[in-house]
């Protein structure tokens, strides 16, 4: 095999090593400190910070939760290609911080992608 080949091979396995490991920590950094709640969800809307555009993406689902005997209402940090009306009304576990103003859904989808990135990466890295 050629050694430039190889040299990309090393480079894009590293990379997606860093992927990987910055994807878990996002994540985790993202719900240190926050309570697994009940929420159930009110709507599918364009998030306030994205482009108006149509086709742009960016719609988010808003979430009533109970938390500390308050009723809140807070967007997730999904970001969805199209509206998901579908969805509402229904319950999903969200990781709420007080400190934080977007919700995480739980899901296992981040460590997946994780998983799947490191496992690549370690493919390249193992060719000869």
């Amino acid at each position: 095999m050629p050694i430039q080949l190889m040299i990309f091979y090393r480079v894009l396995g590293v990379l997606l090593l860093v992927l990987a490991g910055a994807a878990l920590w996002e994540k985790y950094r993202t719900v240190r400190g926050a309570s697994l709640l009940p929420g159930r969800i009110l709507e599918c809307r364009k998030a306030a910070r994205t482009n108006p555009r149509a086709g742009a993406g960016g719609y988010r689902y808003l979430v009533e939760i109970y938390a500390n005997g308050q009723r809140l209402e807070l967007e997730t940090n999904d970001s969805f290609w199209f509206d998901h009306d579908t969805q509402k009304g229904k319950t999903v576990l969200v990781w709420y911080n007080p400190e934080r103003p977007v919700l995480e859904r739980k899901s296992l989808g981040t460590e997946l992608l994780a998983v799947a990135m490191a496992a690549v990466g370690v493919a390249l890295l193992l060719i000869h």
